[in-house]
């Protein structure tokens, strides 16, 4: 079964030739289960080498927890946990033909390293059931962040220059491409990373809630703040709609400014800007309150995961 896993900094999203989709933080903590009556409800809890641990949302309601923003997390257990889950919770084969991805900055360095780490892997994790799920890395391909967005646009795109902005919870990925007569053409001198991304607004969010109201919310407990308009603070209910926006709006406008002063160029100087990943929303808001040609992908978090599938099965 061919299943394409995009390991982020924040979110791990992965899917499957079936259709089948799945999402958590990208979070792991080792742990143990104690039987008190109650089984959690968080996903996920896995065994893994004799370890269990807590995975995604599980893991940030712990103690200790590891959201690694090291390049080694790539090709180490920290990943391998991430992978081997999702792979469970996409409810895989156990022959896979696997899909990766890299950041930007880091692709030509690590691609090697990361598709011998995964490739031909026999592995054995075991689920909260107690259930082993063996998996067989039969093939893994490894491809650059961004350039798995462009792939998984369902309609043809027509010849022009493209802007590529696929914003992630740590950095932004921009990749500018060549379209002509259906070959894709990289404009290197344009693509590049930029070292900001929407954790930089979940950091100055738990700030501003802090100095506000008193209480300390960390970046693990605001990961899913995106889905949240409320935080509890002494018992009540407290909305934090209006700061929200406020927060996600100037970081937002922060990372375009980033962008604009290194592409040395206008987005309207592009046939279209395409937008993806976690901060899709938020940043092509603010470019689109001057330019008509940005475009939010469909799905724009799992835009690099469908990318890759797609990817998969054109390099069979």
């Amino acid at each position: 079964m061919k299943c394409a896993v995009d390991v982020g900094f924040g979110f791990t999203k992965a899917v499957n030739e079936k259709g089948k989709e799945v999402i958590f933080p990208s979070a792991v903590a080792k742990t143990f289960m104690t039987d008190i009556g109650l089984k959690p409800t968080s996903d996920y809890f896995v065994t893994y080498m004799n370890q269990t641990y807590a995975v995604g949302k599980a893991a940030t309601q712990c103690l200790i927890t590891e959201t690694s923003f090291s390049e080694d997390r790539f090709a180490n257990e920290f990943s391998k946990v991430l992978v081997l889950t999702a792979l469970v919770a996409l409810e895989s084969d156990r022959e896979v033909e696997l899909g990766l991805g890299l950041p930007l900055m880091l692709y030509s360095k690590l691609k090697d390293r990361v598709k011998n780490y995964f490739e031909f892997a026999e592995e054995i994790i075991i689920d909260a059931n107690n259930i082993a799920h063996s998996y067989h890395i039969a093939r893994c391909e490894v491809f650059p962040q961004g350039v798995g967005a462009l792939f998984s646009i369902s309609s043809p795109v027509e010849d022009g220059i493209y802007c590529i902005l696929d914003v992630g919870f740590r950095t932004t990925d921009v990749i500018v491409v060549e379209i002509k007569n259906k070959n894709i053409n990289p404009l290197l001198d344009m693509c590049f990373t930029v070292d900001k991304g929407m954790s930089l607004a979940v950091e100055r969010l738990g700030l501003m809630i802090e100095r506000k109201y008193g209480v300390s919310y960390d970046t693990s407990l605001l990961f899913d703040i995106h889905e949240r308009s409320h935080i509890s603070v002494r018992g009540r209910k407290i909305d934090i709609e209006p700061h929200k926006k406020e927060v996600f709006g100037a970081i937002a406008d922060d990372i375009v400014q980033s962008i604009s002063r290194r592409l040395q160029r206008g987005f309207d100087t592009f046939d279209g800007v395409l937008v993806a990943g976690g901060g899709a929303f938020n940043v092509a808001s603010v470019i689109q309150n001057e330019f008509s040609n940005v475009q939010v992908l469909d799905s724009a978090q799992f835009a690099n995961a469908k990318g890759y599938l797609q990817l998969l099965k054109m390099y069979e």
